[in-house]
């Protein structure tokens, strides 16, 4: 008999593969910001915050697709670093939004400069300019919304 995770590989084998890429992403990301003491997770969640802000937790966790008590650990490990705030919800009294520091928008920023294109370079170092325009193109369509 087969193991389940085989079996399940066998089933979604792109899937799987998809899977993999963002691991080695992950792992290439975290290399390069170890140095500043933030991982690549606390790294995306400020960014979203960023670009979304003033965001609600329960929004945010919709936006990266992750669950709320998870994410709202990690917002209180964001905010004991002192790179982000609560603040009243005007349209919700038992609510929050949340908002980058200047700490945490010069945490941002830096951890940007220090990533810049190397990340993707390395992640795409074994395909020609081509192969990553294809592979672009072929992901965003696999993603893209049924147009019929």
């Amino acid at each position: 008999m087969k193991r389940t995770c085989d079996l399940f590989n066998e089933m979604v084998p792109l899937g799987r593969l998809i899977v993999l890429v963002n691991q080695k992403k992950d792992h290439l990301l975290s290399n390069y910001l170890s140095p500043l003491d933030i991982t690549a997770s606390q790294f995306r969640v400020l960014c979203a915050i960023q670009c979304e802000e003033p965001v609600s937790p329960r929004e945010l966790s919709r936006i990266l697709s992750v669950d709320l008590g998870a994410l709202t650990r990690m917002l209180n490990r964001l905010a004991d670093k002192g790179w982000l705030e609560r603040l009243p919800n005007p349209t919700d009294k038992r609510g929050v939004l949340l908002r980058l520091t200047p700490q945490g928008n010069a945490m941002c920023e830096k951890c940007r400069s220090l990533v810049g294109q190397d990340l993707h370079q390395e992640l795409t170092k074994n395909l020609t300019a081509q192969e990553v325009t294809t592979l672009e193109y072929l992901m965003k369509k696999v993603i893209a919304e049924e147009t019929r």
